[in-house]
């Protein structure tokens, strides 16, 4: 069932509970799961219900919890994901890259760890998720997930980015990061590195391990939707999840490298520099600490707070009480991107399954 969306799009996103639709409700992701065609018939816009769905639409509104929706962006029936990787790495979330026992990784990991809270305090505080709180369709406020956004935003998290599009798994296949130039290139050589894509079913990975499934899809802001992502917890059964994937060596071509690299404009296409980037970098390169955020580390991880403060104060770090302001021209441009991208977007090409209240 199509349903037209409205909007004020000087607002906010909104397809009102009203006397058309009043006996109509969201799926819930279970039952969205049963709209999935199986993987050998995964591009068919027919699936076994006798459901007709469009080809160039842009995604599903699904409900998460009693008063919640989300966003499932893609094809509507089809349950194939990707996850590109230019080694065979574990499914293993940054979260879990520390040997916690060595003091230098302990300090590591406090610091990654409080500039991913100051970083969701700070988007938090932004029209991003203010208005984001007020999208509504019929009576379900949307659901954000800032462990999901700070992943996209390349911060520590216990998650893993899946997508459904498969030339986005292909372009973080046959690319690397350059941390001198803070950027994706394409892989040069082979020496060192093995393109992987790996295949999974959406629906395999919810029955058998519902707890992965943690945000799916869209987030409000440019970089965040333009990948088709989801993201799935990884923090514990990752070697079982990865094996749920049929892992698929590709070939080692700098011409394909450079071929995916260019098809998204060197990533442009997929990671646009919204304003939510500018402050995800202020963040990591401050080297400043709040420290209501480092008091609650050394509460949480059973830290000895005086000699964590004696290596930040080595590391040339400063203790601050309060988060740095955004610009009323900071203001400004997040106000533009929702509503020059953003909710024009979700006025494109989206459709919901109406289920009997």
């Amino acid at each position: 069932m199509g349903i037209e969306i409205l909007s004020n799009r000087s607002l906010t996103f909104c397809i009102p509970k009203n006397d058309e639709h009043s006996d109509i409700t969201l799926p819930k992701f279970e039952e969205y799961l049963n709209f999935l065609n199986e993987p050998e018939l995964s591009d068919c816009l027919i699936n076994k219900l006798g459901m007709l769905t469009e080809s160039d639409f842009n995604g599903s509104f699904v409900q998460s919890t009693e008063n919640k929706f989300r966003i499932i962006i893609g094809g509507e029936f089809n349950p194939i994901i990707y996850r590109g990787q230019n080694n065979d790495y574990p499914f293993m979330p940054s979260s879990k890259r520390y040997e916690l026992f060595d003091g230098n990784e302990r300090v590591r990991h406090s610091i990654e760890w409080a500039k991913k809270k100051e970083f969701t305090k700070l988007l938090s505080a932004t029209p991003y998720i203010k208005r984001a709180k007020e999208f509504k369709v019929l009576d379900f406020s949307y659901e954000i997930d800032m462990e999901a956004i700070a992943k996209h935003y390349n911060l520590v998290s216990d998650y893993l980015d899946i997508t459904r599009d498969l030339m986005t798994a292909l372009f973080f296949s046959y690319t690397y990061y350059d941390k001198k130039q803070e950027k994706l290139l394409p892989l040069p050589a082979f020496e060192y590195n093995t393109p992987y894509i790996y295949v999974g079913n959406l629906k395999e990975l919810y029955f058998k391990v519902p707890v992965s499934i943690k945000h799916i899809g869209f987030q409000p802001m440019p970089k965040a939707k333009s990948q088709q992502m989801m993201s799935i917890n990884v923090s514990e059964n990752f070697d079982y999840i990865k094996n749920l994937f049929k892992k698929i060596e590709l070939p080692k071509n700098p011409a394909i490298a450079k071929y995916v690299y260019n098809k998204f404009e060197g990533g442009r296409l997929l990671m646009p520099e919204d304003y939510a980037s500018k402050l995800a970098l202020q963040v990591k390169h401050s080297k400043s600490l709040l420290v209501d955020l480092v008091e609650q580390y050394c509460e949480e991880t059973k830290t000895d707070k005086v000699w964590l403060l004696s290596e930040y104060e080595n590391l040339g770090y400063e203790l601050v009480y309060n988060l740095c302001d955004i610009s009323q021209d900071g203001i400004d441009i997040i106000n533009r991107e929702i509503d020059e991208d953003i909710i024009p977007f979700l006025n494109d090409g989206f459709i919901f399954r109406g289920i009997k209240s």
